[in-house]
Formats: C-alpha cells, sequence, structure tokens
C-alpha cells in the first residue's frame, strides 16, 4: 500500500509514539511540571448552586483523537434515550466562526465534528453549539435553551473559566495493580507537548469525577485514587455515501483521513474489507480540504489504480462539496458501546435526578 503523509513532521514524529506510556525524560517532566500547574490553576470548579443543567466535560490527556467525539454522540443518544434533553458545547476546531452559533449540518464554515455531531444528534432532539469562547457559548446555550437538563462539554478537560459538576476522562493508557486485595486502575503518560504526545501529566487524572477506557470485561470498576471506572468497546461499519453502488466485486481502495491517528482507521478499513488498499493518504488532524488537496487525492487514486474511496465521517462533511469524481466513496462509522450494560448511563442519570432533587430543595419555601 502507498502511504502519503502529507501531515506536519512534528506530528509525524508524536504518532510514531502512538501514545504508548513511557517514563518522562528530563524535558518531559519538566513540562509536565509547568503543564500541571497551569492547567490546575485555569480549570475551573463546580458551578454554583441554583437551577440549571448537569454540566459534564468530557476530555482526556493526551493530544489528537482517543474517540472524544464518538463518546460524546454516545452518551447524547443513551441520554436521549431515556428521555434526558440536552445539548453539546464544542469548541468548533478547525472554523473560523468565532460563534456561539446553534451549527447546521449543512453550514460548511462550522467546524467538522460540530457539524457531523449536528447532523447524527438531530434526530434525537439534541442540539450542538459551537463557540470559540465556550463560557461565552455556556451563557447562550442556557439562554437559548433554558429547559435543558444536561450539557456536555466536548473536548474541555483542560478549559479555562467553564464550570463543570462532572469530569469524565477518556484513558489512553493506564496500569492495573492491586489494591486491599482488588484490582485497581492507575493512569499513565509520558513525555509532555512539546516533548511528547501528551497535554499533562498522570496527575491530572485526579481531577476527574470517573474514569473511562476501552478495557474489556475485567476493566477494574474503579482507579487507586478511588474514582469509578467504565469500560468501554469500538464497532465500526462502512455505508456508501457517492457514487454507483459498488457490486460484489470491491474495487481497489484509496483511504483517505485528517484524523490524529490515521493508522487505527486503515486498519479498521483493511479488517472490513479483507484486504489491503492500494492507497492511503494521511492528512492533518481536522484538515480544511479544498480543491487542490482533492485533486491531489484525485491523481493519486488515478496513478495507484484505486476504483473507490474510503473516508471518516467527520472529513466527509467537509470533502463532499468538493468531490465531483464519480467512483463510489464509503464512509467509515464509529460508534462506541458500554460493556457493563446500562451501569455508566445509570450512574450518569442518578447524577442528573441528584442534581435536579438538589436544586428543588434549594428553591423550594
Amino acid at each position: 500500500m502507498k502511504i502519503l503523509d502529507l501531515r506536519p513532521l512534528l506530528i509525524k514524529r508524536f504518532a510514531r509514539s502512538d501514545q504508548r506510556p513511557t517514563a518522562p525524560d528530563f524535558w518531559g517532566k519538566l513540562a509536565g511540571f509547568v503543564a500541571d500547574r497551569i492547567v490546575k490553576r485555569r480549570v475551573s470548579s463546580r458551578p454554583s448552586p441554583g437551577a440549571g443543567p448537569l454540566l459534564v466535560a468530557v476530555g482526556n490527556l493526551a493530544l489528537g483523537g482517543t474517540g472524544k467525539t464518538p463518546m460524546v454522540m454516545a452518551i447524547a443518544r443513551d441520554m436521549a434515550a431515556r428521555g434526558i434533553t440536552g445539548a453539546v458545547l464544542t469548541r468548533g476546531y478547525g472554523s473560523q466562526l468565532t460563534g456561539p452559533l446553534i451549527v447546521q449540518q449543512e453550514n460548511i464554515e462550522a467546524g467538522d465534528e460540530a457539524r457531523m455531531m449536528a447532523g447524527q444528534l438531530d434526530e434525537f432532539g439534541w442540539v450542538v453549539v459551537q463557540s470559540r469562547n465556550r463560557p461565552e457559548g455556556l451563557a447562550f446555550l442556557n439562554k437559548a435553551k433554558p429547559q435543558l437538563r444536561m450539557i456536555l462539554l466536548e473536548d474541555a478537560f483542560q478549559t479555562n473559566g467553564l464550570p463543570r459538576h462532572i469530569d469524565l476522562l477518556i484513558l489512553d493508557s493506564w496500569q492495573e495493580i492491586q489494591q486491599t486485595g482488588k484490582t485497581v486502575l492507575t493512569p499513565s503518560t509520558g513525555n509532555v507537548f512539546p516533548f511528547g504526545p501528551w497535554r499533562e501529566s498522570a496527575q491530572g487524572a485526579a481531577r476527574a469525577t470517573a474514569l473511562l477506557g476501552e478495557g474489556g470485561a475485567t476493566f477494574p470498576s474503579y482507579s487507586a485514587a478511588g474514582q469509578p471506572a467504565f469500560s468501554f468497546g469500538r464497532t465500526v461499519n462502512m455505508r456508501q455515501v457517492h457514487g454507483p453502488v459498488i457490486s460484489e466485486d470491491m474495487p481497489a481502495m484509496a483511504l483517505v483521513s485528517g484524523i490524529a491517528r490515521p493508522e487505527k482507521f486503515e486498519s479498521s478499513v483493511m479488517n472490513i474489507l479483507g484486504k489491503k488498499a492500494v492507497l492511503s493518504i494521511r492528512c492533518r488532524d481536522h484538515e480544511n480540504f479544498g480543491t487542490k488537496l482533492v485533486d491531489t487525492i484525485v491523481g493519486q487514486m488515478n496513478e495507484t489504480g484505486a476504483g473507490a474511496m474510503v473516508t471518516t465521517a467527520k472529513d466527509w462533511v467537509k470533502l463532499s462539496h468538493f468531490w465531483e469524481d464519480p467512483r463510489p466513496v464509503m464512509v467509515l462509522d464509529l460508534e462506541l458501546m458500554w460493556h457493563k450494560k446500562d451501569a455508566f448511563n445509570h450512574w450518569l442519570v442518578e447524577r442528573v435526578n441528584k442534581l435536579e432533587t438538589d436544586q428543588s430543595g434549594l428553591t423550594a419555601p
């Protein structure tokens, strides 16, 4: 398979580490020390008592994608199925719009992930608000939708000035240890940016209300610090979004992605196809694409004999506006599922109900 990697050199260097935990060196420890103190000072505490929705931040310790957006969409769908009204607040990374605004999937100027979430959550009655200044976005959302019961704060674990009742931390790596006869987990990281692919050290996990990890049935239920922990898995499927319907004979495929970890995307596609693709084009995360890059993609497909393309749902919301090539296009969809059925959802719904009960008590005569 031919690989055309168009990402910046620094990003490619970090990608080779694959976020695996390693003992930080001197510079990594120094960067972690500084980052930990900056984040600790700038991250808000809990909201003031009073009426309002449950504010739930979702984030991680590593740079790049670790499933935050699919996690937010999974939580939103699960809460909607349980009658919880809500919304998602996102920065809208990659967009020039400062906001705040309610995102429509058709708005090509909005962020790619914001548009993808808006398109998929609309049927569940959840809205997506994009705002570069997320405290302003929260105020806008509370005014525009005052009856919501929950607001999910996407990629907000390190966000300044944004209060939250719950911090959900998606773990990229962890260790399992024995504590008082039980198996518990402890988060692990490595060198902090700019010397490695981490936003802050593992000490940042202490701020989390609960920890989420891509594990299995034996995933520990608690951390060494006593935080509840929940395990999830990923499922992927492909759907055709463009071009003539593919027959039983699958043509040679070109893979195009603008995500933080293209290797996982490539592996997932080839597992579904049961064969290797002939081309993979790796673009930077949140790539804006455009006619020049599309011309490069088409030219590479012609050169390698690719008869169809597979991309991500996030990338297709942007590519679709420039794509005129007649060859079929497939989109890879990623969904998350909980291993301990309903354990996490029950835990979260309990917190919605508790907040509303507490608020009712505060406002009772």
